[in-house]
C-alpha cells in the first residue's frame, strides 16, 4: 500500500508491505512521488526488487525507543544535556510500556502532572517536543506503524518573560561576596556577563583566540541559535580581559559549568546574608542568566537601538529581545525630556 505525505516543500511516499520492510522516498512534486510509487509497485510485482531483510527494529518498550533516540539524535544536539534529562524522566514513567501504549491520554496525564509540580508552560512544551521528535524517528526512520501521541495536542502558552534586574548596589554586594570567598574567576565571569550580555555557555567556552583586544571584540563561533556573532567589549570588559593571567591553557576560564553553578550559589547566599534591607532582597530567585537580562537592559538604557542590541545578543526576533530587555524608567524619562 502506498501513501503520500506533504512535508514542507517535499512529498514523501511510503510503500508498506505485510511482513516486509517499508520502502520510502522523497520528491519535489506529487507527480514525481506518484511516478516513483508506480515504478516500485511494478518492480515488486515482477520480483525485480531484492528484499534487504532489514526489518523494523525489535523495539518493544518505550525505554528501548528513548535510548535509541538519545544515542542517535540527542547526542548531536546542543541541548543534549537537557533533552537527555527529559528522556530519563520519561523512561521512569513509561519505560516498560510498549511504544504504541504511549498514547494521547498518557501525554495529557504527563502534562497535568508537570503542571501540578508547578512546571512552566515552556517546560511542558519541551517535553512535548522531545516526545514528538522521538516518535517522528520511529515512523520516518524505522518505519514503525505508530501514531505520534503529540498530534492534536495544543502546546502550552509561553511563560511570561522574567523581569529581574541586578542593579548596581546589588551587583557590588555580589562581587564583594565573591571577593570574600576568594572567587576571583567568578568576579571576572560575572563582570563579563554584565558588560557583554553573553550567555554562560558562551563565556565558559571562550578561548584566547576568540578575544580580539586591539579591535575590542570577542568572536563567538558556537551559540545557542547556531549563528556565530561578534560581541563588542566595553572598557570595563577590556580591563577584565587584560587583568586575567594567562596560564598557557587554550580556554580563558578552566572551571566547569558545575563549578560555576556552585560558586555562584554560594556567593549569592553570602551576599544575601550580608544584605541589610531584608524587605527588598535582590538575591531571591536570582539566576546567572539574569545577568544577561541586566546587560541588555543597561545597553538599552545607554541608547542602543534594537538592531544594535540584537547584533550583540544574537536574538533573531524582536519578541525574544523584548523578553530580555527591560529599560529603566529613568532612562525613558531622560529620552522623553530631551530638548
Amino acid at each position: 500500500m502506498a501513501s503520500i505525505q506533504k512535508r514542507g516543500s517535499t512529498y514523501r511516499v511510503r510503500i508498506t508491505r505485510e511482513g516486509e520492510s517499508t520502502l520510502s522516498s522523497s520528491h519535489n512534486s506529487r507527480v514525481a512521488a506518484l511516478q516513483w510509487a508506480k515504478e516500485i509497485k511494478a518492480k515488486l510485482a515482477l520480483g525485480l526488487i531484492e528484499e534487504t531483510h532489514n526489518p523494523k527494529p525489535s523495539l518493544k518498550t518505550f525505554e528501548q525507543a528513548a535510548l535509541c533516540y538519545r544515542d542517535t539524535h540527542s547526542i548531536h544536539k546542543k541541548i543534549v544535556r537537557s533533552e537527555t534529562y527529559r528522556l530519563h524522566i520519561l523512561i521512569k514513567r513509561w519505560g516498560t510500556l510498549r511504544v504504541e501504549q504511549v498514547d494521547k491520554a498518557a501525554v495529557l496525564a504527563l502534562r497535568d502532572d508537570l503542571l501540578k509540580l508547578r512546571r512552566s508552560g515552556d517546560t511542558v512544551n519541551h517535553y512535548f517536543n522531545t516526545i514528538s521528535k522521538l516518535f517522528q524517528m520511529l515512523v520516518d526512520e524505522w518505519g514503525l506503524e505508530v501514531n505520534n501521541p503529540i498530534k492534536g495536542i495544543k502546546r502550552m502558552p509561553p511563560s511570561k518573560g522574567r523581569y529581574k534586574r541586578l542593579l548596581e548596589p546589588a551587583e557590588t554586594a555580589l562581587l564583594e561576596a565573591c571577593s570574600a570567598l576568594s572567587y576571583q574567576n567568578l568576579i571576572s565571569i560575572i563582570t563579563i556577563a554584565i558588560e557583554t550580555g553573553m550567555r554562560r555557555s558562551e563565556i565558559m567556552g571562550m578561548t584566547w583566540q576568540d578575544v580580539d583586544l586591539p579591535n575590542r571584540k570577542v568572536y563567538l563561533h558556537y551559540t545557542k541559535n547556531g549563528q556565530s556573532r561578534q560581541v563588542p567589549l566595553t572598557r570595563k570588559a577590556m580591563d577584565i580581559f587584560q587583568a586575567i593571567t594567562q596560564d598557557g591553557s587554550e580556554k580563558i576560564f578552566s572551571m566547569s559549568l558545575e563549578q560555576l553553578r556552585g560558586q555562584f550559589e554560594r556567593a549569592k547566599k553570602y551576599a544575601e546574608a550580608q544584605w541589610i534591607d531584608k524587605s527588598n532582597n535582590p538575591f531571591i530567585d536570582l539566576r546567572f542568566h539574569d545577568l544577561r537580562h541586566e546587560a541588555l537592559s543597561r545597553l538599552s538604557d545607554a541608547g542602543l537601538n534594537v538592531i544594535e542590541l540584537s547584533c550583540i545578543s544574537g536574538h533573531k526576533t524582536l519578541g525574544m529581545l523584548q523578553r530580555y530587555t527591560h529599560p529603566s524608567h529613568q532612562a525613558i524619562f531622560m529620552k522623553l525630556d530631551r530638548d
